[in-house]
């Protein structure tokens, strides 16, 4: 990548990307200046304390019962973000959403095997056990594989 910086007399910073602009380079250069990548760290509770933890710590996260859960080493966390807003933060951070309820860190994917159903069974290295990708969320989870990481 070449980077090119030259004063002028602008009212603000103006940046142009020349090249193959569908890249996930491209993308992530793009998150990184619109401020997407701002969280590294979060605030998570568990017995009326606080802890916090690098984000990419979490191996998944689960919406269950009006609580967002994340799942750190073998315990559970809550947090007080919504599914919907983990998933915009973890994106470029490599979580993806595999159901309704779950978004999980590829990092701590082991393997993924196809059902019967359409669906696929999603194993994870740390805490050895087993996720559902639902069918409607199988191509996303795909896609994010093969481009982004």
């Amino acid at each position: 990548m070449k980077i090119i910086l030259e004063q002028a007399d602008l009212g603000e910073p103006e940046i142009i990307i020349r090249g193959n602009v569908s890249g996930t380079q491209v993308k992530n250069i793009i998150e990184l200046l619109s401020g997407k990548h701002y969280m590294q760290k979060m605030f998570f509770s568990k017995d009326e304390k606080e802890y916090l933890f690098d984000i990419t710590d979490v191996i998944y996260f689960e919406a269950n019962n009006n609580k967002t859960m994340a799942r750190i080493g073998g315990e559970w966390f809550e947090t007080r973000h919504k599914l919907y807003e983990l998933e915009s933060i973890g994106q470029s951070k490599g979580f993806i959403r595999i159901s309704k309820g779950v978004i999980v860190n590829v990092n701590h994917i082991l393997s993924v095997e196809a059902e019967f159903s359409g669906n696929y069974t999603l194993f994870l290295k740390d805490v050895k056990s087993r996720l559902t990708i639902s069918r409607k969320y199988v191509k996303g989870f795909r896609q994010y594989i093969m481009e982004v990481c």
